[in-house]
């Protein structure tokens, strides 16, 4: 019984790692983009200046960051909960 909570507890920190991994890559390519310009990138039919792609880089680093770090904690949330239980792992 002990194999899915210890897939879980990998899952959640596999979902941390990811929040910081995404935050850090999508920031850096948004300073780039917005420090740097550039030739305007087509998005959906249009083309969008690279420095306002930039600037869409760090809503989307937040988003990701916010969506990741969400998933981990729900899961340890249910860990948490199943530990309490009658039967659980936690110990107490």
């Amino acid at each position: 019984m002990a194999q899915p909570q210890k897939f879980l507890k990998l899952g959640v920190k596999i979902f941390k790692v990811l929040a910081w991994v995404s935050l850090a890559l999508q920031v850096i390519t948004g300073l780039v983009l917005v420090i740097g310009g550039g030739e305007p990138v087509f998005i959906a039919g249009i083309d969008l200046p690279a420095r306002l792609v930039g600037v869409l880089n760090f809503v989307a680093a937040a988003l990701y960051w916010f969506s990741f770090t969400l998933m981990a904690s729900v899961i340890q949330l249910l860990l948490d909960i199943r530990a309490q239980l009658p039967g659980g792992t936690g110990g107490h």
